[in-house]
């Protein structure tokens, strides 16, 4: 019986249930394949590993940073152009962000990004519309006064909206402001992060959270629960709609998409990782073939009464039902939309996260200046 030939796949990813079934399918169509799973603790560990004479076939990450590296992965279009209708097939917003300089240095995975979902019972109790995609950030934060319900001593049973306190969560905003953070090749922050969109943004950002008070404070003592409990529109990625979905929670919610700011640009930020064959791999060919078999061949992963991800091609989306759930459709619509993140072309700027939010934390608990905050934060690209 002749060897089996080995095919090397390294992730930093902790929940390999997917993975797993897409060895096991793949091993059982290609009795002559083993796929060999290796564990990494995070990026360090997969540059060593690729820095190695014996680097992986495939390395895959949860986030974009090491398919910033020329050279390190091999281009993947040369393979989707071979598939008939694969190009196509690709949803064209991802396939904007994941290609660099023309090259396609992995497939999308672990795909997620923010709309707002909102709880139907609470708007009706309210005597409230429900919103529509054509709505403003003012209209928003009037709805989200009118939804915020606080007892005497001044503790809220029931907040307008829920949102986090992190430097990405605000991004989709400033984009849809017409602002970035960054240059578009990563390289400065001046001029962008400190320009006159960016800065508007924050100051409405702030005023959510210290003068209308429709947001939980870092901190606040608060009667309502759970985020799915008692906050009447949630900023939420596709991890907590997928949550909704799993928990048999769909009815009670509707989603509709970001609120649109003055800037008036229909963007949104993505966050995804990546698979790709590394240029060192010495089965190119049949790493393609395993890694189109666990990212594109497979529409198992995104039924939606598992999912928390988006699948990359339309009839993944299709075959899924996703297109055709109340829930998930709306997400699968908002990847036409998707641009760069910051934390995508900037490892700099991404590995700066903590000190930036502790900035944030300061302005909404302390009212700093925002326009001298955002100035500062220049020197972290």
């Amino acid at each position: 019986m002749s060897e089996k030939t080995m095919i090397r796949f390294m992730t930093d990813f902790h929940h390999l249930h997917n993975l797993m079934d897409a060895k096991a399918s793949f091993e059982r169509d290609h009795p002559e394949v083993q796929i060999v799973l290796e564990q990494a603790t995070d990026h360090y560990e997969l540059m060593q590993a690729y820095k190695s004479d014996e680097a992986p076939d495939i390395i895959e990450s949860g986030g974009w940073a090491l398919f910033n590296y020329k050279g390190m992965f091999v281009d993947l279009l040369s393979y989707v152009e071979e598939v008939p209708g694969l190009m196509e097939d690709l949803n064209p917003g991802l396939m904007r962000v994941a290609c660099k300089d023309g090259h396609l240095p992995g497939l999308p995975v672990d795909v997620a990004l923010p709309l707002i979902l909102y709880r139907k019972d609470m708007f009706d109790s309210a005597d409230l519309p429900y919103p529509t995609d054509d709505w403003t950030w003012d209209e928003m934060i009037a709805l989200a006064e009118k939804l915020t319900i606080r007892g005497d001593n001044g503790v809220a049973r029931q907040f307008g909206f829920g949102f986090g306190v992190d430097i990405e969560e605000f991004e989709p905003f400033v984009m849809r402001n017409g602002g970035r953070y960054l240059s578009a090749d990563g390289t400065t922050a001046r001029g962008y992060v400190d320009q006159p969109a960016v800065i508007e943004s924050f100051r409405k950002l702030m005023d959510a959270y210290r003068v209308h008070r429709v947001i939980r404070n870092p901190g606040e003592p608060s009667e309502a629960g759970e985020l799915h409990q008692g906050f009447a529109m949630i900023f939420g990625f596709t991890w907590f709609a997928g949550g909704i979905v799993i928990n048999g929670l769909s009815d009670q919610f509707g989603v509709v998409g970001l609120p649109n700011m003055p800037g008036g640009e229909q963007s949104n930020m993505i966050y995804m990782g990546a698979a790709g064959i590394t240029s060192k791999s010495q089965h190119p060919r049949l790493a393609w073939e395993f890694l189109r078999h666990y990212v594109l061949d497979r529409h198992e992963p995104f039924r939606s009464k598992s999912a928390r991800t988006l699948p990359v091609t339309s009839s993944l989306a299709e075959q899924s039902g996703m297109k055709q759930h109340p829930i998930w459709s709306r997400y699968v619509q908002e990847l036409d939309r998707v641009q760069a993140s910051g934390f995508y072309i900037s490892e700099k700027w991404n590995s700066s996260r903590q000190l930036i939010n502790e900035d944030i934390h300061r302005m909404i608990a302390e009212g700093a200046d925002v326009a001298q905050v955002l100035k500062s934060w220049t020197r972290f690209a």
